[in-house]
């Protein structure tokens, strides 16, 4: 169980809003070797993958080449798969930007290199809320969204830490009331 004194969370002021990500942040060999890992294994599989058309001439023949031709898209697609997925890291990051209105959900990379997973504009999300979970003591600060899908959490942490991301981020969120109220103002104004 977390206790208030360990942070649990970093949150860092940018000029045009600011990231959250976990405290825990230092750099791991490990996931160097699995980022470098998947790289080999991709150049691998897509290598063997072309290589086995430099076989000799006579296994061109009937069956034989179909299932070249199965074995070359499968491996292909493998090799791909894996080329795509190694640069995309393993150290999730949260950036709420005020400038471009949205939310970006980013996986970064040993390297320090973000890849945006998910985005959601600022002006679908109706409210912001606190749990806590049952099991480990931590808070968690999730995002309510106007279609009603369940909610996104965008950071977990100590409750001080969530209370002051809340707190931030009610000022990010327009609230239901200001809604209702510029909508009637719109409908007022078009008649």
């Amino acid at each position: 169980m977390a206790d208030g004194d360990t942070p649990l969370l970093e949150q860092i002021e940018m000029p045009w809003g600011f990231r959250l990500r976990p405290a825990d942040m230092q750099e791991k060999a490990s996931d160097l070797m699995i980022e470098w890992g998947l790289t080999l294994l991709g150049i691998a599989l897509l290598l063997s993958a072309f290589a086995q058309w430099l076989l000799p001439g006579s296994l061109y023949a009937g069956d034989t080449m179909m299932v070249k031709l199965v074995l070359t898209c499968v491996l292909g697609m493998l090799g791909g798969l894996a080329l795509s997925v190694s640069p995309r890291g393993f150290r999730p990051e949260v950036q709420v930007d005020r400038t471009r209105q949205e939310i970006r959900f980013v996986s970064r990379n040993p390297r320090g290199r973000g890849q945006i997973l998910a985005t959601v504009d600022l002006d679908q999300i109706i409210g912001v809320g606190i749990t806590r979970s049952l099991t480990t003591g931590d808070c968690h600060c999730l995002i309510y969204l106007i279609d009603g899908q369940k909610p996104l959490r965008i950071a977990t942490g100590t409750e001080p830490e969530i209370r002051r991301i809340r707190q931030k981020m009610d000022d990010y969120v327009t609230p239901p009331h200001e809604r209702l109220a510029a909508k009637m103002a719109a409908k007022m104004a078009a008649q």
